[in-house]
């Protein structure tokens, strides 16, 4: 399976933006609808990722990041006491996906 690299890191990088964007606009509802679709999408993608044959390094930091926004980023994000801190992961999340090729 030939996913699409560029693709995928431009959506992901467009989608954490938006969370961010969303964030620091202070409008919890257009956060929340952010979240969602970036958790959502990152769920579908890790599916994806787990039955394909990509190099067990990158998987498991994908794994990292999947985890946390698919289990914690959504409880993260209900409360705004955690925007700076969920913030700074989007940040790293957007850094690190420069090393996937």
């Amino acid at each position: 399976m030939n996913l699409p690299v560029a693709e995928i890191k431009t959506l992901l990088d467009g989608l954490a933006t938006n969370l961010c964007n969303s964030i620091e606009s202070g409008d919890r509802e257009k956060a929340l609808a952010a979240q969602k679709t970036f958790t959502e999408t990152i769920a579908t993608l890790w599916n994806t990722l787990e039955v394909s044959e990509v190099d067990r390094k990158i998987k498991s930091g994908l794994r990292l990041v999947a985890g946390w926004a698919i289990h914690e980023l959504p409880e993260q994000v209900l409360d705004p006491v955690n925007d700076e801190k969920i913030q700074r992961e989007l940040k790293l999340f957007q850094r690190s996906l420069i090393m996937i090729d």
